[in-house]
């Protein structure tokens, strides 16, 4: 009873709002691909292959990003006679195969279908190491192969130096939790008709709907760090190009003193 009141008071308190696309953190389109989540939650009731799918429909609206099929994701899979992606090479010769320029990795960590539903993920970006993931190095100091989704963190983890994830999310979204709610709404109202009976409420009562919001949500976040990241980096070589820059005025000046102070011979 508490939580229908909760809806209510949350649906007469804000107006509809339009549910902007997600804008790609990169200046030009990138291909990327969503291999198909792991099931972590504890319970056999995940249908892994259609929150795949949900993620993928949410990851489609990402401007400046272009996705890759479940299907095809799945028939690379089959090529190299993998039944999961559990590892980095699995990771890297995905994207080989495919020939993208990233690939979603990920975990199903919680799931409770039922009023209030409860859905958490943990996803990973990993880069083919071109334009924007060979920085990745200077800014992971992880060693070592490990299983994705054995990092203490709770993320889908674990890569080999420069071929770590270069970007990673983990939530346990809960429809429980106001703000959650509200941010639920938001998500609801720029998608559903305002005049319909059920209008963004049905994010809230049906768990399709609901983990289409929990991947935007994901997305949403990745993308938010992924752009921290670039940002980061690109910070990093601006520093670096700067000190290269003194160094050189320093020996180049260094040189010419000399040279002004030896007596011609």
């Amino acid at each position: 009873m508490w939580m229908m009141i909760m809806i209510s008071a949350i649906g007469c308190s804000h107006r509809p709002t339009v549910n902007a696309s997600l804008m790609g953190p990169y200046p030009e389109s990138k291909v990327w691909a969503i291999a198909p989540l792991i099931n972590e939650s504890g319970t056999s009731a995940v249908n892994t292959l259609r929150l795949t799918d949900l993620l993928a429909q949410e990851a489609q609206q990402v401007q400046r990003i272009d996705i890759v099929p479940v299907t095809r994701v799945l028939l690379a899979m089959e090529t190299l006679h993998l039944d999961r992606i559990s590892t980095v090479h699995d990771a890297q010769a995905i994207i080989r195969l495919l020939e993208l320029d990233g690939l979603i990795v990920g975990t199903v960590t919680a799931y409770d279908p039922y009023s209030p539903p409860v859905l958490g993920m943990s996803i990973e970006l990993y880069t083919n190491g071109g334009e924007y993931g060979d920085q990745v190095a200077s800014l992971n100091n992880g060693k070592g192969v490990r299983l994705l989704g054995a990092s203490p963190s709770g993320h889908a983890s674990g890569l080999l130096d420069e071929s770590q994830p270069v970007t990673s999310v983990a939530s346990v979204v809960d429809a429980s939790n106001n703000a959650v709610l509200m941010d639920l709404q938001r998500f609801g109202e720029g998608r559903t008709d305002p005049d319909s009976a059920m209008n963004w409420k049905e994010y809230f009562y049906s768990i399709e709907a609901y983990s289409q919001y929990v991947g935007h949500r994901m997305l949403r976040d990745l993308v938010r760090e992924e752009r921290a990241r670039l940002g980061r980096a690109m910070t990093q070589q601006r520093r670096a190009d700067l000190q290269t820059a003194s160094r050189n005025r320093w020996e180049s000046s260094s040189g010419h003193r000399q040279r002004a102070s030896t007596p011609p011979s």
